[in-house]
């Protein structure tokens, strides 16, 4: 059942990610490295405008959370809507050593705070080249919720 749904939720964020083709790019005065960010949570999905930065360094397999592999890319991206941090290995395919998002949509704000993936199916990664893909849940808490609790979330990245 987890992977149909992480695979419904993958196809669903493709095709987010792929409904602005045809538009014009808009243009920023910001000095952040180019690149693009299509982040879902529960239905609700978000490009962030304010660029992507990727970086690569050797694996520290004593950071919390521990970190796989021999290289980490540790990605983030923000905007006024929203924002993801992500650090993934270079294993094949990518493992997630851990990841947070917010995204604020229709006057709700989904916080997963940065956390660590806990099990070998809790979150699913796909790499080409320069490009990222990750579906998942994940522990957050909502615009009038007092507790954590599962959601299902979504992120396409591609690193300049």
């Amino acid at each position: 059942m987890r992977k149909v749904v992480g695979a419904a939720l993958g196809m669903v964020l493709l095709a987010a990610c792929s409904s602005n083709s045809g538009q014009p790019a808009s243009s920023t005065s910001s000095s952040a490295p180019a690149g693009d960010v299509t982040v879902m949570v529960e239905g609700h999905s978000h490009t962030i405008s304010g660029g992507v930065e990727c970086k690569t360094r050797p694996a520290q397999n004593n950071a919390t959370p521990a970190e796989s592999g021999t290289q980490t890319t540790q990605i983030s991206a923000h905007d006024s809507l929203a924002s993801v941090t992500l650090s993934v290995s270079d294993l094949s395919p990518p493992d997630v050593n851990g990841f947070g998002i917010s995204l604020t949509s229709e006057g709700t704000r989904y916080k997963m705070p940065y956390q660590p993936v806990e099990s070998a199916t809790q979150v699913e990664a796909s790499r080409q080249g320069k490009k990222y893909t990750v579906t998942g849940t994940g522990q957050a808490e909502t615009t009038g919720q007092n507790t954590m609790r599962q959601l299902l979330f979504g992120i396409h990245v591609t690193c300049p």
